[in-house]
């Protein structure tokens, strides 16, 4: 049933930001990146290049086991995902300079990407994934798990579960127009996206740094 309900929000919202079933959005990458793209037509991320931080390889896996729960399969072993930006805030979906900082030489490639390749999740409630905290469903939900793990101890069964809960309730950041937990008007959410295969056929456009806008 989980399954289910993870890949109709993950269809419905590839629906919404479609366009002849495609998805317009932004990736960054260092420049001698988009060299090799040029060069080889199709590319995929090693997990080597991937954050190594224990927090966001936790996180990373969730997503990619949840790609997978919607038929979203990564074309094969020891890969990660790309990331990338469906729209940055209200009345900006490409990145902002800042978000280019730690990038060697960056450029902003504005991708279009088959409809049915992407899934788009919630920028702001990623940040429960990557902190392991629990997404509610209500006030009184919020309480009714905070009170549970209050009385759990640690390695028991009730601790087991409230795990399995809250990793459940993960599934919130597929669901873009969710407002039990308090993320802003659906127009002014940050939405980012992962895909698999990154493709010079799928490139646009290419946006040198200095021409992104600062966020401040």
């Amino acid at each position: 049933m989980l399954h289910w309900s993870l890949t109709f929000d993950i269809q419905k919202w590839q629906m919404e930001f479609s366009k002849n079933g495609r998805v317009k959005c932004w990736t960054l990458i260092e420049r001698s990146t988009w060299q090799l793209l040029e060069t080889e037509g199709v590319l995929t991320c090693p997990i080597s290049a991937a954050n190594d931080d224990p927090i966001f390889q936790d996180a990373y896996a969730w997503m990619k086991h949840s790609m997978a729960s919607a038929g979203i399969l990564a074309p094969e072993p020891g890969l990660t995902p790309w990331w990338c930006w469906v729209r940055c805030g209200e009345n900006h979906p490409e990145p902002y300079i800042e978000d280019a900082e730690g990038l060697h030489d960056p450029v902003v490639l504005q991708l279009s990407v088959p409809a049915e390749q992407i899934v788009l999740s919630c920028f702001d409630l990623w940040h429960f994934v990557l902190n392991k905290c629990y997404v509610w469903a209500s006030e009184l939900d919020e309480q009714d798990f905070d009170r549970a793990m209050e009385n759990a101890e640690e390695g028991s069964d009730a601790a087991s579960k409230l795990q399995r809960r809250m990793q459940k309730s993960w599934s919130a950041v597929f669901e873009l127009d969710q407002t039990a937990v308090d993320m802003g008007p659906f127009e002014a959410k940050s939405i980012q996206g992962c895909f698999w295969t990154l493709r010079l056929a799928d490139v646009t456009a290419v946006i040198e740094r200095d021409a992104l806008t600062s966020h401040h």
